[in-house]
């Protein structure tokens, strides 16, 4: 059986931006285009025609590569929680099915980076893109909405299976690290985890995807359960809701 392809498309300064195809499929689909060229030099060389893109949210790191893609593929549907200026886009929320020729998603409101904000995620495959919710060891910044959006937005993230792959919208592994590292200094976790990460990023030039299941036992953003969680939590006598409040303000000052 043929398997689904990812390729990672690196975009900007720290963006991701992500092809889904299969070798023996003539159509693609690309998730948050912020550029078009290299998108285009992909498909080319693939010799894939692409059929849709994805946004997960209107912030122009996600979408400034709409233009440059559709002036090649003129028929690509495009698929947005929110009305796109100057294109012509199916609008979709909470439960939408999209089907592609190669597989489906569902997807899931997770209002707090923007309040139009969504996930899409494939069952069958078990592939999760985040787009800005959920990054490794970190969540998104909250623009738009309040942190009790956001938490509950995690929470939904944080019940889907352990086994699924996510791709998230930016390499911000090593500031995120740094980050609980100067909130638990010494920890043998954090200890242990950069050394494998620093070693992901040697051989891979990235830090993503990672698996789900093992970020939900070490990101205290994601899961207020988690080893590092329990730990803030008993030194600080925080709430569950408390400790991410407290977690996202510190991060925004870091």
């Amino acid at each position: 059986m043929n398997k689904l392809k990812i390729k990672v498309v690196n975009q900007l300064k720290d963006n991701y931006s992500y092809i889904i195809y299969k070798t023996d499929n003539s159509f693609a689909t690309i998730v948050d285009p912020a550029e078009s060229q290299s998108h285009i030099n992909v498909l080319k060389q693939k010799n894939l025609i692409l059929e849709k893109i994805l946004i997960t949210h209107h912030h122009d790191d996600h979408i400034s590569g709409i233009d440059g893609l559709i002036k090649i593929f003129p028929n690509t549907k495009i698929y947005s929680p929110n009305k796109l200026h100057s294109f012509s886009s199916k609008l979709i929320k909470e439960g939408n099915i999209i089907r592609t020729s190669i597989n489906e998603f569902v997807v899931l409101e997770t209002p707090g980076h923007t309040l139009d904000h969504i996930i899409l995620y494939d069952s069958k495959n078990k592939i999760l893109f985040s787009g800005d919710t959920l990054f490794r060891l970190g969540c998104g910044r909250v623009f738009e909405g309040t942190y009790d959006q956001m938490y509950y937005s995690l929470k939904k993230i944080n019940s889907l299976d352990d086994n699924t792959t996510v791709y998230c919208g930016h390499e911000y592994t090593i500031t995120n690290l740094n980050f609980l590292e100067s909130l638990l200094n010494d920890n043998d976790d954090l200890i242990s985890l950069r050394r494998k990460i620093e070693s992901e990023i040697k051989q891979l030039k990235r830090s993503i995807p990672f698996n789900l299941g093992s970020e939900k036992q070490i990101n205290p953003f994601l899961n207020q359960n988690s080893d590092l969680a329990i730990q803030l939590k008993e030194k600080h006598k925080f709430s569950n809701i408390e400790l991410f409040t407290f977690l996202r303000d510190q991060k925004n000052q870091f």
